[in-house]
């Protein structure tokens, strides 16, 4: 396994939900939600490699349709498990409101989430969980953070989003990329970020019914600009991610902040 990000989706993801849900439930034998699953790499890596009973995973891409491709070249699968079902579904919609799960996670996700559908989303997924079900959400990066806009592999500049207006913004990207689709690309997951912080994330997710019962952020070495901090509090400029593990219903016996 050369290839460092499959890795990560396909081995790393998996672990760290595993490791996460492990004081409240096993993965083994669990039926999984992946919401916003994209080529299903993660999605394959937890039923495989934690024994999974059924994962879902939806996205709103055509991504899914890649998944047999991307898991015979990496893996050498000739077909995908039967425990895995993958499903492009419409903005705000999941394959069928009925079917339930015992879990449910989003990775790297709700920062792509329409601003309108924020709410809905996560009261569809609260609403697809057994009773006592987990849902477990990440970012990374927040968009306020040093690499927020999603163009720092080709814009290594920090917080270069916050700092310069939008044309030129989008200047500085096409003459840094090449091929136009590519940058159209780009510049597009950059438009539809939705801009939520950390704290407004742990607040939407209480607000739809769940209770909280961990929460990690990871924060930036860096020192923002003077300019930065004249407009934004420094917490939402230097966190780059939020981790947050939720559950239905049933008492919260704690919560745990590392």
């Amino acid at each position: 396994m050369h290839d460092p990000q499959f890795k990560a989706r396909f081995v790393d993801v998996p672990a760290i939900i595993d490791d996460w849900v492990r004081p409240y439930a096993s993965l083994k034998g669990a039926h999984v939600l992946d919401f916003g699953c994209g080529e299903g790499v993660s999605a394959l890596g937890v039923g495989l490699g934690f024994g999974a009973a059924r994962v879902v995973g939806v996205d709103i891409m055509p991504d899914p349709e890649r998944c047999l491709d991307v898991a015979h070249k990496h893996l050498g699968l000739d077909g995908l498990p039967s425990f895995l079902h993958l499903y492009r579904v419409q903005p705000g919609r999941l394959h069928d409101e009925k079917d339930r799960f015992d879990l449910a996670y989003s990775w790297s996700v709700f920062e792509h989430v329409d601003q309108a559908l924020l709410d809905d989303s996560l009261s569809l997924i609260r609403s697809v969980l057994r009773p006592n079900g987990l849902f477990l959400a990440q970012i990374a990066p927040l968009y306020y953070s040093a690499d927020g806009s999603h163009l720092h592999h080709v814009l290594n500049e920090p917080w270069v989003h916050l700092r310069v207006q939008q044309n030129r913004l989008e200047d500085m990207l096409r003459r840094s990329v090449r091929d136009p689709s590519e940058a159209d690309a780009l510049w597009s997951t950059y438009c539809t970020l939705n801009r939520i912080t950390h704290q407004e994330l742990i607040g939407r997710i209480r607000k739809s019914g769940f209770e909280i019962l961990r929460i990690f952020t990871t924060r930036n070495d860096l020192a923002p600009p003077s300019g930065l901090l004249d407009i934004y509090r420094e917490d939402v400029l230097l966190t780059n991610q939020v981790v947050v593990l939720a559950r239905v219903s049933g008492s919260l016996s704690h919560v745990a902040r590392n």
